[in-house]
């Protein structure tokens, strides 16, 4: 083969990588921006669509299920305090191979006394026949 023929077969190669790496980044980053969204509204049984059945969260609790993670989001809710108002920035997405993706980068709740929290976050993604899944969550 000769060297034009092997470069044009790799510049296509890169050219299509980069753009499944940008519409994961653009899926993953819509998935952030809906969850944050119901979040806001306190649509929380929407939030479910979010979620792989699978799903972990990583806290300094420890490990919690996809069932714990609702029973103490229903347990806040309920408790009809302010829950405050979800935001995510300097998002980054990595994908690790075709099926899944990380994501990272900085929450926020901001509550209407004006106290806050902001932590960090990492979470991976599960590429389903629905769209990208939480399946991991660390914060």
């Amino acid at each position: 083969m000769n060297f034009t023929v092997r470069i044009s077969i790799l510049l296509c190669c890169l050219l299509l990588s980069g753009r499944s790496l940008a519409d994961t980044r653009d899926e993953i980053t819509t998935a952030l921006d809906y969850y944050a969204e119901i979040w806001n509204e306190a649509e929380f049984e929407a939030l479910r669509g979010y979620y792989d059945p699978r799903f972990l969260q990583i806290t300094a609790r420890g490990v919690e299920t996809l069932a714990q993670r609702f029973d103490d989001i229903n347990n806040l809710s309920a408790a009809g305090g302010d829950l405050g108002e979800l935001s995510y920035d300097d998002v980054t997405v990595k994908a690790l191979g075709e099926e899944h993706a990380l994501a990272y980068g900085q929450m926020r709740l901001q509550f209407k006394d004006g106290s806050s929290i902001e932590s960090w976050f990492s979470t991976v993604y599960a590429k389903t026949p629905f769209g990208w899944k939480a399946i991991l969550t660390h914060q």
